[in-house]
Formats: C-alpha cells, structure tokens, sequence
C-alpha cells in the first residue's frame, strides 16, 4: 500500500504489550531509498522521548491502516539508547541502538568502511522544501513522499509547482534524483521542466491505481519498479 506520509504522522506505533507512540519521521538510503528506521514520538509517556524503530521488526501485513505493530515491548523501548531526531543519523548512534535490541545495523560494522559505502540514511522530514531542479531550471518545491508499506521504500516524492504550474501537484520518484545539495536545500532530478510540466496530474485525494503509475512511467520513460 502507498501511504502518504504527512497522514502516517497520525498513525500510532504499537509494540507487543501497548502502544509506543505516533510515527515521526522515516529513515531511507539516499540511493535505494528503503527505509530501515521509523522514528516515534513517545508523547506523554516518555515525556515526548523519540525513539529509533527498526522497519526489521515491523509486523506483516499492516491490518490496520492508522496503526503498525513491531515487536518490541515498552519496557525495552523505554530502556534504549536515547535518540535525538534533531541530529544527523550517526554510524556510532546506530550500533548504539542495533546492539541494544540485537538488530542487524544498516552502516557497516567497521567504521574504516563508511567513506566507500554507498548512500547515507536521510530524514524524509529533512528533505522537505527542498527545491526540486530539472535539468535545465527549477520546478517546484518537495511537500511530501508517498511511503510503499509492503517493502519500506519511498516510491514517490509529491512536489508542489504552483509558481510554475498553477498549483499543481506532481509525483516524482527519488530514484530519478542525480543531486543533492544540502547547504542549498535543493534536488536535482534527471529530468526536464517540459516533462514534469506535462506529467500526469497527481490528485492527492484519490488511491494510487496502477494504470495511473503506468501512464506517470511511460511519460517519463523511465523502467517501472514492479
């Protein structure tokens, strides 16, 4: 199913014994972009503590949609390693917290292998605003990511053109993206602003159909995911 992630922010994140929080913010490789984390806001009963959760130990099939169950109880959420959302996603952090709860880590182990490992982890929530580039201009600005809950991917970015396209709204994968320029905030996608001008409108109050992702690909030309 594709979630929107602005209303994900609503759903509640359950463990094996109660609830944990509401969802926060999503963790993705900035290459394959598949989320591995899930950050939670622990509201009233950790005093608003965001804690780190594993898309690991999530729960298939997502029976209810304004909610995901992991398998983890509250005490052992309640004893982990703290986790400060406001901070970059750090390779010392990680195993911190992987250790912990005996989950497998997403950095490698050895350190002295991060400067050729490739992607980093990258807030979704960091990457809104962001402008979006085509290859000959900008295009608009990202608002919001559609979510893949059956493999934890980030399949679409929901970019906002009104001051070029009179309000609308269009879907972009991440996949297409050639840069990211974080001191600029902006994104550069290999794409041109005549295409995504003429790209199928995305109407963010209707399901995603896959005739409609069929249509959005074959006007890119780009090779689908399914």
């Amino acid at each position: 199913m594709l979630r929107d992630l602005n209303k994900m922010k609503n759903c509640v994140l359950q463990g094996t014994d109660g609830i944990i929080g509401t969802v926060a913010d999503v963790y993705a490789n900035d290459q394959t972009w598949k989320i591995h984390y899930l950050a939670a806001d622990t509201g009233n009963w950790l005093q608003g503590r965001h804690v780190l959760i594993s898309t690991q130990s999530f729960v298939h099939p997502h029976e209810d949609i304004g909610s995901f169950r992991a398998l983890v109880s509250k005490a052992q959420v309640e004893g982990a390693p703290p986790f400060e959302i406001e901070k970059p996603f750090s390779w010392e952090k990680e195993r911190e917290i992987c250790n912990y709860y005996r989950w497998s880590t997403y950095f490698p182990i050895d350190e002295r292998e991060l400067s050729v490992f490739p992607g980093i982890l990258t807030s979704a929530n960091g990457l809104k605003d962001f402008s979006l580039q085509a290859t000959d201009g900008e295009i608009g600005k990202i608002i919001n990511f559609l979510i893949d809950d059956a493999n934890w991917t980030v399949r679409y970015m929901v970019v906002d053109t009104s001051k070029w396209l009179a309000g609308r709204k269009v879907l972009i994968s991440p996949m297409w993206n050639k840069s990211i320029n974080w001191a600029e905030r902006t994104m550069v996608v290999d794409l041109n602003q005549d295409q995504i001008e003429k790209s199928p409108e995305y109407d963010p109050t209707a399901p995603i159909e896959r005739v409609y992702e069929i249509n959005l690909y074959k006007h890119y030309g780009k090779p689908h995911y399914w």
